[in-house]
């Protein structure tokens, strides 16, 4: 194993803890679907997912950043590995020289205005560092929550981005991907046979017959759920008569305490399911353009259905699903977020850059469901 410096090993304590502290954002749900654990080497990640790729990168290249890590200006990148995820920011000659021409003179100068000006530079520079910094993790954080998001909706994660090429699935029956609403789908079109609350106990009983285990817990996009008061069975349990909110009227407007989250309650009561609204985006903008684009993690017109984690955990020791982090030479080998710094090649500029080496799995997918309502 190779020995780092010890001013390496310092360097790594204190940027290590630093980007481990900026907390995920609360909207994901990858640490629900797949909680990080770590372990001891990339071999245990791809004894699960290597059977399953094509074209497998084994390993990074040294510029590698992430697809959804891109910054905006970079005119060239490289890519990320199949479990190794990263993106770095590269400053520019000037503005490292300038920053050390900075900390002479304030170290030169004794007092007075002029090192005032000199301080406020120094700590404009470190704010620029701690702003990339958090962007990095921000980004990494996303690439996690896409690969979380991708494995427990689509029951695979395929990758392509024209150089590097997987396909990995995770083994989720036919009979329960993408399968349609029995009473058809939640929207104004079906207010006479949408029946949703119908639709979950359908498919629960469908998970119990064939598996023994019934759903507990669902994520669904808000318009989804906020449809729900399209059908002439819920518009009935809000005291009208079926039918009788015309077409182009939402109901919200006849009686407004009937939002999303009492149909929400509603469906819980009589199906036993909790519904949690997901709403996970990130945005990209192609390099040249001055476009921004939202894209959502999970699509929309899906609800994912998932088990009790108890019943779960009697079946398989990683849960429903975690996502494994092994360890990176650069992190001291210790699993998780890693640092590093170059400045060898260019003496007078500076490269800093933060990574994951990352992968969820899904052991048991067959104990979850997948609705298309929309």
């Amino acid at each position: 194993m190779a020995q780092l410096e010890q001013d390496r090993l310092v360097r790594k304590e204190v940027a290590l803890g630093q980007v481990r502290e900026i907390p995920t954002p609360v909207n994901y749900i990858g640490s629900q679907l797949a909680p990080t654990q770590a372990v001891q080497s990339d071999d245990v990640i791809f004894s699960y997912i290597a059977p399953d790729t094509e074209s497998l990168a084994p390993a990074r290249a040294e510029d590698a950043e992430a697809e959804m890590a891109q910054k905006d200006d970079t005119a060239g990148y490289g890519r990320a590995s199949i479990i190794d995820w990263a993106i770095k920011d590269h400053y520019r000659a000037s503005d490292v020289s300038r920053y050390r021409e900075y900390l002479r003179l304030a170290e030169l100068s004794g007092g007075g205005n002029f090192p005032l000006t000199v301080t406020n530079m120094t700590e404009d520079w470190q704010s620029q560092l701690a702003r990339d910094l958090a962007r990095r993790r921000r980004s990494l954080d996303n690439r996690l929550e896409w690969l979380a998001v991708q494995g427990a909706f689509e029951g695979s994660i395929t990758y392509d981005d024209g150089k590097i090429k997987f396909t990995t699935d995770f083994g989720r029956p036919v009979g329960q991907q993408d399968q349609a609403a029995a009473n058809g789908n939640w929207t104004a079109a079906n207010a006479a046979t949408m029946d949703p609350i119908a639709d979950v106990i359908t498919m629960n009983d469908y998970m119990y017959d064939t598996h023994g285990i019934r759903m507990t817990r669902a994520f669904a996009s808000e318009k989804a759920l906020r449809n729900l008061w399209y059908s002439d069975k819920f518009q009935v349990l809000a005291g009208l008569a079926s039918g009788a909110v015309s077409s182009g009227t939402d109901i919200k407007y006849l009686i407004p305490s009937f939002g999303t989250e009492t149909a929400i309650q509603i469906l819980q009561a009589a199906t036993g399911v909790t519904f949690s609204v997901y709403e996970g985006q990130y945005r990209t903008r192609p390099i040249g353009s001055l476009t921004w684009t939202w894209n959502r993690f999970a699509d929309e017109t899906k609800v994912l259905f998932l088990p009790p984690e108890d019943a779960i955990n009697e079946v398989s020791d990683l849960g429903f699903g975690r996502m494994l982090t092994s360890p990176h030479p650069e992190g001291n080998w210790q699993p998780g977020f890693y640092e590093w710094e170059r400045s060898t090649v260019d003496p007078w500029g500076m490269d800093r850059g933060n990574g994951v080496k990352a992968f969820p799995v899904y052991p048991h997918l067959e104990y979850s469901y997948v609705m298309t309502v929309l």
